[in-house]
């Protein structure tokens, strides 16, 4: 093969090779194999609408090493936006996923505390300045005060009129 027809497969192979979550977050630690919202979800107010998270505050063990993902709550499927991986509480990886994909492939991926992009020449391309400023935003963070999965259908029921925790 010519050295003008590798380059060209090498670098489709590379834009390849991370296109779900487990591919960049292990996929047998705590939560990290969800892949919808379960029941026990919670609920964050944005100004554009609500976010789902799970896990919520309460079911986290202290130090919590796993997952947290995050859905846009749009119609009866919510697509999911981000896996994010923490390791003993802080947090190690960062997924955004496809929102239009109804499969949830990667957009593009950030290791912490490097602020560097896993996949560089993937999905949007982020690269490793796109990695940097957004992991202390209050999304990405550990303990995300929610209300429960009940206050989007039921949001004057008591627990709904509570602080979120």
């Amino acid at each position: 093969m010519k050295v003008c027809c590798v380059i060209p497969l090498l670098l489709l192979a590379t834009t390849a090779l991370a296109q779900v979550a487990s591919d960049v977050i292990p996929a047998s630690a705590a939560n990290c194999a969800v892949e919808s919202p379960p029941a026990a979800v919670g609920l964050v107010a944005t100004p554009g609408g609500f976010v789902m998270v799970f896990p919520r505050n309460d079911a986290l063990p202290k130090p919590y090493t796993g997952c947290k993902t995050l859905w846009v709550v749009t119609g009866e499927r919510p697509p999911r936006f981000a896996t994010l991986y923490f390791k003993e509480g802080t947090l190690a990886v960062a997924a955004a996923h496809n929102i239009r994909d109804a499969s949830g492939r990667l957009d593009g991926a950030c290791a912490f505390p490097e602020g560097k992009s896993l996949l560089p020449n993937a999905g949007r391309e982020i690269k490793d300045s796109g990695c940097t400023g957004f992991s202390k935003e209050g999304f990405y963070q550990l303990y995300v005060p929610t209300w429960p999965r009940l206050c989007m259908t039921d949001p004057k029921a008591a627990v709904c009129q509570q602080d979120p925790r």
